[in-house]
């Protein structure tokens, strides 16, 4: 049973300390013996109780370790909470715009968080243009919200633009979800042989 290192140093320790009294005060061997054995014990205890690895040294598959996608699901939760205190801020034919954009975000939270390979199709966007894809939502809703209904002309293009980000993340949601469906294909496909084997 591997234990945080932490935990395994205290129940080592414990165990020795024990070991020690012991030996020291219940058989009375001399102070250095019981001392020499305690140590044993803590050694052999540190071999029982493997290490449980760190979220960073996790490897879930080639290059994309437990970290990072605990990383990444955070940096998208954020990205999404983000979203919808701007949806409150843009006028009411735009807020589709950003609930499309809250929803693939989310989507794709989803999906990263749950499979290495989903995370590797969209490392590049989560690390590269997540966080300034979301500034811009919130200057544009911060923009919209100062002009009360002037300018529109102005708006108008930047809204458009927005806009444009919605079918770029769709790409991204798309492409996860079909990486997921050929792995369950795939998963099918091989049950299906062993089964006409048996």
């Amino acid at each position: 049973m591997a234990l945080g290192e932490t935990t395994r140093q205290v129940v080592a320790g414990l165990l020795a300390a024990l070991a020690f009294l012991g030996l020291y005060l219940g058989l009375t061997l001399v102070w250095w013996v019981a001392f020499v054995a305690a140590l044993a014990v803590y050694g052999a205890t540190l071999l029982v109780f493997p290490r449980k690895k760190r979220a960073d040294e996790t490897m879930l598959s080639a290059q994309v370790s437990e970290a990072d996608l605990i990383a990444a699901g955070q940096s998208m939760t954020a990205a999404a909470t983000r979203l919808e205190a701007a949806m409150d801020r843009v006028p009411g034919d735009e807020q589709g715009t950003i609930a499309a954009l809250l929803t693939h975000v989310t989507s794709i939270r989803d999906q990263v968080t749950q499979d290495p390979d989903d995370y590797r199709r969209a490392r590049r966007f989560i690390s590269s243009y997540l966080g300034n894809m979301v500034d811009t939502v919130e200057r544009y809703a911060d923009l919209a919200q100062k002009s009360r209904g002037r300018h529109p002309e102005r708006l108008a293009p930047l809204a458009a633009q927005i806009h444009d980000f919605v079918p770029a993340l769709e790409k991204i949601d798309t492409a996860c979800l079909e990486n997921d469906f050929r792995a369950l294909e795939s998963q099918v496909d091989a049950l299906a042989m062993q089964l006409k084997r048996g």
